[in-house]
């Protein structure tokens, strides 16, 4: 953890933790950090206007462990809008954003510092990570490989969803946010069109190791669902930004719309929103319609039906 000798150098990693009303789950998550070794990283917590009493929680650990990070309060934006604050209020070299209810394994940061040792170019840096739900079970997310090319990788990104990217689980180069930011007119999904801009257009490195503990929950999926619909299809211009993802790479739009609209499908059947759904699978039919063949996608709809 960076000290107060150290504070003005810039860190090699921030750990930004955005939080709002995350009382409950927020001493886990900073646990979690402070417990990593190594004097060249600190640590941000970020509440977004909670109204619970994630202050008081945050006191109390700062009175208990002394001044081992910063803690700053603002309005309520929504998490991208927070995320770009700790951006602009930190220095490290590599940030990591760190759910509030989630947790870094014991030596993400370990891992990390030895795949940047000698390769300043890296864009950012995967790790695997675990998802556990409320009941305890959990579910292994490896990545074993990244495509080379661009266009490879969006492929297998944003289509063929051959892996997955977790934002707890990711720890990305400063130099990636001085042309796009996460867009705050979104409050969900707007990690795909940052990750998607990044595997565009930088050097990109799975570790190969856990990173990170992704903690699923009831409220988690509710929120899910609410975002998704709030987002809809906008995200399709947001993640093909002509002015972001290459050339090569626009003929991925229609793919990616169709993918998008079977994804919103399936949000909405899994939440008994069947009505809704049915709209979007009829969206995905009519840009491509060999989605009839996706035999997962034609069961719910037909089971959307009884």
């Amino acid at each position: 953890m960076v000290t107060k000798d150290t504070e003005n150098l810039a860190p090699l990693f921030s750990v930004i933790i955005p939080t709002y009303n995350y009382a409950d789950t927020l001493p886990r998550a900073i646990k979690s950090v402070l417990l990593q070794a190594g004097d060249d990283f600190d640590l941000l917590v970020v509440d977004d206007g909670s109204t619970d009493d994630t202050p008081d929680v945050v006191k109390e650990i700062l009175d208990r462990e002394g001044d081992v990070f910063r803690f700053i309060q603002k309005k309520n934006s929504g998490v991208a809008a927070t995320r770009n604050y700790g951006i602009d209020k930190t220095k490290g070299k590599y940030l990591i954003f760190l759910d509030a209810d989630d947790e870094m394994t014991p030596n993400a940061l370990a891992h990390y510092r030895k795949h940047l040792k000698g390769d300043p170019t890296i864009g950012m840096l995967v790790g695997d990570h675990i998802a556990r739900d409320s009941t305890g079970y959990e579910k292994e997310h490896r990545i074993i490989s990244i495509p080379d090319e661009p266009k490879d990788r969006l492929v297998s990104y944003l289509l063929d969803k051959s892996f997955g990217l977790a934002s707890s689980a990711v720890a990305i180069s400063r130099d990636v946010f001085s042309t796009y930011r996460f867009p705050k007119k979104f409050r969900g999904s707007e990690d795909i069109s940052m990750f998607a801009y990044i595997l565009a257009r930088f050097k990109v490195i799975p570790t190969n190791a856990h990173s990170a503990i992704m903690h699923k929950h009831d409220d988690s999926l509710r929120h899910n669902v609410t975002h998704a619909v709030a987002v809809g299809l906008s995200l399709v211009e947001e993640v093909f930004d002509q002015e972001r993802i290459p050339e090569e790479c626009q003929v991925l739009k229609k793919d990616f719309f169709s993918q998008r609209c079977l994804s919103l499908f399936r949000t909405l059947f899994l939440a008994g929103h069947y009505s809704e759904g049915r709209a979007f699978y009829y969206q995905a039919i009519r840009k491509k319609s060999s989605v009839l063949f996706h035999g997962s996608y034609l069961i719910k709809y037909l089971r959307s039906w009884f």
